[in-house]
């Protein structure tokens, strides 16, 4: 188990707050853009029941040892509610950081789609991919107060302000950002039933290979 001093805590939109965390265990880890911590909610030392959720890294800096992680409170459950009561200066406590949806940098182009709960993985991955390449994205809200800019605003990601229940809208606008997907891999992140349909449509419709298809819903 790793643990670590919480840096900062910064409420940064309506839904999400901005946990910087330092700690010398960091450095035993080698770190890929695309990686998750499980944070326990609590200490785990005196509680040996203590849950943990799971947190995308949405930046890390390996000189200083410090990562930055974007936790959002939709569910009001008890992530959102551990974050809402952390205060600057705690400890926290967390697993060996490891992650599957990775940055790669073997297409030539990339689509990335999420909502709000994986924007901060979407940034992430967008400032590992090699600037040579050609991205594309599409990040959709129902409410423009929950959208939050980079941690330092200079991979910036085409947001759109649409009901994720229409789903079928959501889809043939992204289709549009589609007509060459030839070596594109799609990073499809967010609401369940919107990710599975972007999923079924570039498999079905544009025959885009299951092994470039990046699909995990981020549930809020």
């Amino acid at each position: 188990m790793y643990s670590g001093v919480i840096l900062k805590k910064e409420k940064i939109a309506e839904h999400t707050f901005h946990l910087k965390v330092q700690s010398s265990d960091f450095a035993q880890m080698n770190y890929v853009p695309g990686f998750t911590a499980d944070v326990y909610v609590g200490n785990p030392y005196d509680n040996p029941f203590c849950e943990h959720r799971k947190y995308s890294f949405w930046n890390y800096d390996p000189v200083y040892h410090t990562a930055d992680f974007a936790l959002c409170t939709f569910s009001n459950g008890k992530g959102a509610r551990w974050i809402q009561s952390a205060q600057v200066g705690e400890p926290v406590y967390f697993n060996q950081p490891q992650g599957k949806l990775l940055v790669d940098n073997t297409a030539d182009n990339y689509l990335l789609i999420g909502d709000v709960t994986s924007l901060s993985h979407l940034y992430e991955l967008h400032r590992g991919i090699t600037i040579s390449k050609n991205v594309r994205s599409f990040i959709y809200t129902e409410c423009n107060d929950d959208l939050f800019a980079d941690i330092d605003q200079s991979f910036p990601l085409d947001c759109h302000v649409i009901s994720a229940k229409s789903v079928t809208e959501n889809v043939k606008q992204i289709l549009l950002l589609s007509e060459n997907v030839e070596n594109t891999i799609v990073y499809n992140f967010g609401d369940p039933g919107v990710c599975m349909a972007i999923h079924a449509a570039f498999k079905n419709e544009y025959h885009v290979p299951l092994k470039n298809l990046r699909t995990k819903p981020f549930w809020k």
